[in-house]
């Protein structure tokens, strides 16, 4: 039997620090890795969707535009870690910064899955009753359904900055609404410079 140091993760760690983060169990922090590596690997589900419709668009021979759009979606995708980063520092948390950076990430990539596979089986219960996708019964549970995820995800973050940095509940809230604020920042000036280029 192998000893690992305290707070190496193990193999199955992501997986089952996601689990714990998920039902409010903050020892979920301490199975993510916390090296620069493990924060590279954990973009790499995030860039997938961005770099796979900029293959898409490339293939159109839209090259310009697949460029542009890829570096947009990297861009928006750094901006939580360059935030939070800053505030850690700020707060003298830069130690537990990287687990913590590690942690959101993956905690994103979850909430992503997780939307999707509430939207498809809400799809699929939709489908087999014979509703139709315009109708008052659809929007309103897909509305009520999109505002329990942005909720869900909105704690969710906040239980991470909160544990992963150690701060105290206010400054882990100020560090969500600081990056959910920069993101939205950032893809409206995407969505401005898109519209005098269109």
């Amino acid at each position: 039997m192998t000893v690992r140091p305290l707070g190496q993760p193990r193999k199955s760690g992501i997986i089952a620090g996601l689990l714990r983060l998920a039902r409010g169990d903050a020892s979920g922090i301490m199975l993510f890795g916390h090296t620069p590596r493990d924060f590279l690997i954990s973009l790499i589900p995030l860039v997938t969707l961005p770099l796979v419709v900029a293959l898409a668009t490339l293939a159109k021979g839209e090259v310009l535009r697949a460029l542009a759009d890829l570096a947009a979606a990297v861009c928006i995708l750094l901006v939580p870690p360059v935030i939070s980063h800053a505030l850690a520092q700020r707060w003298n948390r830069e130690d537990p910064w990287l687990r913590f950076a590690v942690a959101f990430n993956w905690c994103q990539f979850g909430l992503s899955v997780l939307c999707m596979a509430l939207l498809i089986g809400l799809g699929i219960v939709f489908g087999a009753s014979g509703s139709t996708p315009g109708s008052d019964g659809v929007v309103a549970a897909v509305v009520v359904l999109c505002i329990a995820i942005v909720g869900y995800g909105l704690w969710l973050h906040w239980f991470v900055a909160r544990w992963g940095l150690g701060v105290s509940g206010g400054r882990a809230a100020f560090l969500v609404l600081a990056t959910y604020f920069g993101t939205f920042a950032t893809l409206i000036v995407r969505g401005l410079l898109l519209m005098d280029h269109g």
